[in-house]
């Protein structure tokens, strides 16, 4: 369908400045302008912008073999492509118009390769597939025209360099195989096509399968889509899109089992129970996602029953909040904010980039966190004069892709020396296990930063709309009995749909000089506070609940001092790294244990809702036979798995892993009177005599058999290290 084809539809467009586009056609004919000075390039007529199908024909034929390359030809459709693809009379294929396709004439036969042109940095799977069906348009053309040669096995993408936006700059090459893409758009026009021909689409009426998420926001027929999730809409009836979290694959799952609205959604509350079977994706998230369709019906926030996070503290006495904004056409920062707040007063560092130049992001990245370096060592200086008045200090962002954003600037400058040495110096945020003695001081406990926004998608459902996004959260927030103070209220030009950091055109405009620095300012000051808002909410919530729910508990912040990265040799780097990745894997485990029993069930990690049939007593060991319940016997637990616990589902058990060994369990090799209907296990007597086990077998209902974690090699590998580092010192 052509473009004016398209625009006959009766649906409702937004005409607005495609960035994108306008960027990537400015990219593509600075290259291939530049390649034409180097390589004979065959190219449109003056006004023109494709070459017509005759000469196509003509280069594909090999009559204009002094050309290497054709730019914009132009490729029909063919008999053997419709042939390939299964097509129906009623369905054509409109013209194809491939960025490049290079010729190869050293053998015997000529070689024709598919090149597209992409500004962007990385070329995704999508990209991938359009090469591919170039590729397949192009052999089904070259077939009907009886032309000789054959297609490349592998076709090219010629993107972006990293942080460049300048053909001039350079470009890269990712070439890949066609093979596995050409299946999947095989596979689309012969099994996804056909339904396609029974939908309806008007400006009343639209049948086609859509699902709407944060993407969307840059689509020109979203004002078409966003109508039936409308404000305006009662609830009730909204798509059911609207629910934040939902894939486009639970959608159709959802769709199939006749749930299409967020009503329909927030009734099913026996949804995993039913006869239909779920992906795993949708029974892992079932109950979160009816509780958020709910949320939207209601209009109120809920906490999620028995949720615990490891990913945020319950005390926070001085809090540093981040903000950080990229322009995605650069690639660069196009601000980058710090708030701290305290009993005395808040203070901000905000830089704002108007031109992004690799001198000014540097200049940002040492400004900001370089305050924050001086604000958290202005706090370990006084936890270490006044230990009876300690600070507990922590950081935090709203959006998980911030810190990825921070992580990606960081990296575009590690050869600067003063970054570097920055950045070597905040490594002391993590203290080795061995470099303070108290027990609390270590590990996990010290995770030094939280994404706001990650902890409220796994404690609340709140009645947002697609996303959980700043400005939605902090307005819900404020409608609730105890309402968040200071919603993230933005000025029209910095309101987006589903996001509220800074979009594409905000960053264009800003480095066009379209939008001043004292805007994005005013903006990112705006951000900030309520972020900070956030974390007050959630820390008051955690103060009241009855069973708290903020389980990160971290100590008064000091910097370790044993681990001196500017002075650290290969062996202290070593160890270091050991000690990270330890933590690592416990923190995973911690995150996957707070969830509530039902999910873990489905993430195959629990032994849920067990009963116990006996115990007894074998040899010197103790053991127990349990009823196991069906949907519980599919849980990966393997006959001698070690870090088994067996517990009755108190997070105070099974969140603590000081406490793990009291409730250690074994599963040994199944019996041969014993179904998947039950299930056998072993205690250790230390364990089954232990005071906290024997007060769960005296009151106990439901039983629950959890793994853990246990870091066998780390230890080991430190031991070695050590002892290496004690012999070269003793050289």
């Amino acid at each position: 369908m052509s473009s004016k084809q398209r625009d006959t539809i009766p649906i409702l467009k937004i005409d607005s400045p495609a960035l994108w586009a306008e960027l990537g056609n400015k990219f593509e004919k600075q290259l291939v302008s530049n390649l034409a000075g180097t390589h004979r390039v065959l190219t449109p007529a003056p006004g023109e912008d494709t070459i017509s199908e005759a000469l196509t024909a003509a280069f594909l034929r090999g009559d204009r073999h002094d050309f290497e390359f054709a730019y914009h030809s132009v490729l029909r459709e063919s008999k053997p492509l419709r042939q390939l693809f299964d097509l129906s009379p009623d369905v054509g294929i409109r013209w194809s118009i491939p960025d490049l396709i290079r010729v190869t004439r050293s053998s015997a036969q000529p070689v024709f390769q598919v090149i597209d042109i992409k500004a962007t940095q990385v070329a995704t799977l999508f990209h991938k597939a359009q090469v591919a069906f170039y590729a397949l348009v192009l052999r089904g053309f070259m077939a009907e025209l009886g032309a000789a040669g054959s297609v490349a096995d592998e076709g090219e993408i010629w993107h972006l360099q990293t942080n460049k936006t300048q053909a001039e700059e350079g470009y890269l090459v990712e070439s890949f195989r066609l093979r596995s893409y050409e299946h999947l758009v095989i596979d689309f026009f012969q099994n996804r096509v056909p339904p396609l021909l029974k939908q309806e689409v008007s400006s009343a009426k639209d049948t086609t399968f859509f699902h709407i998420y944060f993407k969307c926001e840059q689509c020109e027929y979203l004002a078409h889509c966003r109508k039936t999730i409308a404000p305006e809409i009662q609830a009730a009836k909204r798509d059911v899109s609207a629910v934040p979290g939902l894939s486009h694959e639970s959608k159709r799952a959802l769709e199939r089992m006749g749930i299409k609205t967020v009503g329909e959604l927030a009734k099913a509350r026996g949804l995993k129970s039913g006869k239909r079977p779920l992906s795993w994706a949708l029974r892992a998230r079932a109950e979160q996602l009816v509780a958020r369709a709910d949320a939207l019906v209601t209009e109120k926030v809920s906490r999620l029953p028995e949720r615990f996070t490891y990913l945020m503290p319950p005390r926070v006495d001085v809090g540093f909040f981040i903000s950080i904004d990229v322009d995605p056409v650069e690639g660069n920062l196009a601000e980058l904010g710090l708030l701290r707040t305290q009993s005395t007063g808040d203070d901000y560092v905000i830089e704002v980039l108007p031109t992004g130049t690799r001198d000014e992001e540097a200049a940002a990245l040492q400004k900001v966190l370089g305050k924050l370096l001086q604000g958290l060592s202005e706090i370990d200086s006084h936890n270490a004069a006044i230990p009876e008045q300690k600070i507990y200090a922590h950081i935090f962002l709203f959006e998980p892709s911030e810190a990825t954003s921070l992580q990606e600037a960081l990296a575009r400058h590690l050869d600067n020396d003063a970054i570097r040495t920055g950045l070597l110096e905040m490594i002391r945020i993590f203290p080795p296990e061995d470099a303070i003695p108290e027990p609390e001081y270590r590990g996990i406990h010290h995770l030094p930063a939280t994404a706001l926004r990650s902890v409220l998608e796994q404690l609340y459902a709140i009645p947002t709309t697609v996303s959980y996004d700043l400005r939605q959260v902090t307005a819900a927030l404020a409608k609730t009995d105890s309402p968040l103070v200071g919603p993230y209220v933005p000025n029209l030009q910095f309101q987006r749909e589903f996001s509220s950091r800074l979009s594409i055109d905000v960053s264009r405009m800003l480095r066009t000089g379209n939008m001043s620095v004292a805007e994005i300012r005013d903006d990112v000051s705006r951000r900030l506070r309520a972020t900070a808002g956030v974390a007050r909410w959630l820390l008051a919530e955690n103060a009241q609940a009855q069973q708290p729910f903020l389980r990160l508990n971290k100590q008064p912040f000091r910097f370790q001092n044993d681990f001196h990265p500017l002075e650290a040799d290969d062996l202290d780097v070593l160890q270091a790294q050991e000690l990270l990745e330890s933590r690592a894997g416990l923190l995973s485990t911690l995150v996957e244990l707070a969830l509530p029993a039902e999910q873990r069930r489905e993430r195959l990690r629990c032994f849920a809702d067990l009963k116990l049939l006996k115990w007894g007593k074998e040899s010197w060991k103790y053991w127990m036979l349990f009823q196991v319940p069906e949907e519980s016997r599919q849980a990966e637990m393997s006959p001698g798995e070690l870090s088994l616990i067996l517990t009755d589902d108190d997070p105070n058990i099974r969140l603590n892993y000081q406490r793990w060994n009291e409730f250690a369990i074994e599963l040994p090799a199944p019996r041969d009177n014993h179904s998947g209907a039950t299930l056998f296990v072993v205690l250790m007597p230390n364990v089954f005599n232990g005071p906290a086990f024997q007060e769960l077998l005296h009151k106990n209902h439901a039983w629950y058999i959890d793994k853990t974690y246990r870091d066998f090699n780390s230890p080991r590998v430190l031991d070695f290290l050590r002892f290496l580092a004690a012999k070269d010192s003793a050289t």
